[in-house]
């Protein structure tokens, strides 16, 4: 089944029926942007409400998906046809895992279940002025893990407020220049906790560890885009290329002490004919 990003808004609007964000419904301009992209999620991509769009949403909203139409109208096209199909069920769980935000970017962690397929979809929000300005995401499928105590989107989802954003980025920033200056698996495993949860299913299946994976893809030419930081939560928002294609990388990563401890990817080819730029 070919996965575009219409039908991951469409997931997420099927599956998102409340949000555990709080003040949620507190008055429009006293919200952070996290909770605003999270009250977004609830009034409008959850209770359909598609008239809400322009309290939410700038009349020139750039969307970096070619397969959703630029603006309100592209937004508003997929509300007005979620409208026409069975509404949430009552009591549905939240699929937002996690939210983090720095500044005016937000990033969004789902889980969602469509037709019996599981996927992990990443949203990134760009708002201005507490408007929603710019959308990127990425969406793929993940393996049945069913009965698995590590899921590609479970573990830790609390961000440590007293954790310093700029200390854990200054981590993974350092993680990243050994991988792109291709040092030796030892000197990467060196940025990685002995107490190190993986949270890629290929990671976990290659039984090799995330530091042997990446020094052996090193030529994968990682480009990153932006790096977005929250106490001791990063987002790392990279292209990179496999076979000759180009590819959408979204990594989270949890610092600790130091060292990452925790990780967790999403990532999605670049469809044929569409430049990579369009999509960062």
């Amino acid at each position: 089944m070919k996965i575009t990003n219409l039908l991951a808004w469409g997931f997420c609007c099927i599956y998102v029926c409340s949000c555990t964000a709080t003040k949620a419904n507190t008055t429009m301009d006293t919200l952070t942007n996290k909770q605003k992209v999270l009250s977004f999620y609830k009034q409008i991509v959850g209770l359909r409400k598609a008239e809400l769009i322009p309290e939410f949403v700038l009349e020139d909203y750039m969307q970096h998906n070619p397969t959703v139409k630029q603006g309100r109208a592209g937004i508003t096209g997929m509300i007005n046809y979620l409208k026409t199909l069975p509404p949430p069920p009552a009591g549905a769980k939240s699929p937002i895992i996690r939210a983090i935000q720095e500044g005016d970017l937000v990033v969004t962690h789902l889980d969602i279940v469509f037709m019996g397929k599981r996927m992990a979809v990443i949203d990134l929000f760009k708002l201005k002025d507490g408007m929603l300005a710019e959308h990127w995401d990425a969406i793929q499928p993940m393996p049945d893990q069913t009965g698995e105590a590590i899921t590609a989107t479970n573990g830790t989802a609390k961000i440590d407020i007293h954790a310093v954003a700029t200390n854990s980025k200054e981590v993974v920033d350092q993680f990243y220049k050994t991988i792109i200056s291709k040092q030796t698996p030892a000197v990467i495993s060196g940025f990685i906790s002995e107490n190190y949860t993986e949270h890629d299913p290929a990671v976990i299946s290659s039984g090799k560890g995330l530091a042997v994976c990446l020094n052996e893809d090193a030529g994968r030419n990682i480009r990153i885009h932006r790096m977005i930081g929250e106490g001791d939560f990063v987002v790392v928002q990279s292209e990179f290329k496999r076979g000759g294609k180009p590819y959408v990388f979204y990594e989270i990563f949890r610092v600790a002490n130091h060292q990452i401890a925790e990780h967790w990817s999403v990532e999605q080819v670049i469809p044929d004919g569409v430049e990579p730029a369009a999509m960062f």
